[in-house]
């Protein structure tokens, strides 16, 4: 089996979609290969691309409050990814080609980490990861089987802030989130 940095490697130099010729720099990933609970988002934004770090704008700066909040180090208890390596331009949602061209570093990313539980951020990462298409607002909360791993749809935090980062849609997140902590701690 490769290595996550062997395939962080590859992805630096990938040239599979268009993206490769927009991008500043591609977004692997941020915390601990060994965490028993993956969060999955869409896409880079601006401040990943310049970074190369996945969710450190104002949606991570939430997503880690809320995590914090609930009792985990961001650092070593979860590991955070997307679906696409390379920031759309403008921030658009990605295309299906480029979803299919980066799909399998994922794939990778997941088999190796293999976490008990992923949330997955938003209609474009539960629809990476699972058959659905489309209804965030329906199925967040809810646990789906994704062969030994349960996916949980969440709002996307960038969701969340434009509906204020307080108030019904925020405490649904932050509601999310800690039924998928606590489902790690118990499962096997």
């Amino acid at each position: 089996m490769r290595t996550l940095e062997v395939i962080q490697n590859e992805v630096k130099s990938c040239t599979k979609c268009e993206l490769s010729s927009t991008r500043t720099q591609t977004v692997f990933s941020r915390g601990s290969a060994q965490a028993a609970l993956c969060i999955v988002g869409e896409a880079p934004g601006e401040d990943e691309d310049l970074q190369g770090i996945p969710f450190v704008g104002r949606s991570g700066n939430l997503l880690d409050k809320t995590l914090t909040e609930a009792g985990l180090d961001v650092e070593k208890d979860i590991y955070v990814c997307n679906i696409i390596k390379c920031r759309p331009p403008k921030n658009r949602k990605p295309t299906d080609e480029e979803t299919s061209s980066c799909i399998d570093y994922l794939e990778e990313q997941l088999k190796i980490v293999s976490p008990k539980v992923i949330v997955a951020l938003g209609n474009t990462a539960l629809s990476g990861l699972l058959p659905f298409d489309g209804g965030i607002t329906k199925l967040h909360g809810k646990f789906f089987k994704r062969g030994d791993i349960l996916v949980m749809p969440c709002y996307h935090p960038s969701y969340v802030l434009r509906n204020g980062s307080s108030g019904p849609i925020y405490d649904e997140f932050k509601q999310d989130l800690q039924s998928a902590i606590k489902k790690t701690k118990e499962m096997p």
